[in-house]
């Protein structure tokens, strides 16, 4: 089987740098598995990181702290990232 390296993209932020690296435990403890040798967890800096300035509805709202790491992944800079999911009460 073929020795396969996993670059796991994630934001900086403490709390998505958490979920990756749970993300990165779960992978590894099934790597024998997949012949996966190695994850790599690439930090990926959003726009919504970059902007410290303004309110985030007045550079654009939605996607901010997604888009880029989309396009990296459409990009194939990473092959799987990982995120935070929301969970709201209504």
């Amino acid at each position: 089987m073929k020795n396969k390296k996993i670059i796991l993209g994630s934001r900086g932020s403490k709390l998505a740098l958490i979920y990756a690296e749970k993300a990165r435990e779960k992978i590894l403890n099934h790597s024998k598995d997949f012949g996966i040798e190695e994850v790599i967890i690439k930090e990926i800096v959003t726009k919504g990181d970059q902007v410290h300035d303004k309110r985030l509805s007045e550079v654009g709202g939605k996607g901010l702290f997604s888009k880029t790491i989309e396009i990296e992944l459409l990009e194939k800079k990473n092959r799987h990232s990982c995120a935070r999911v929301k969970r709201h009460a209504f």
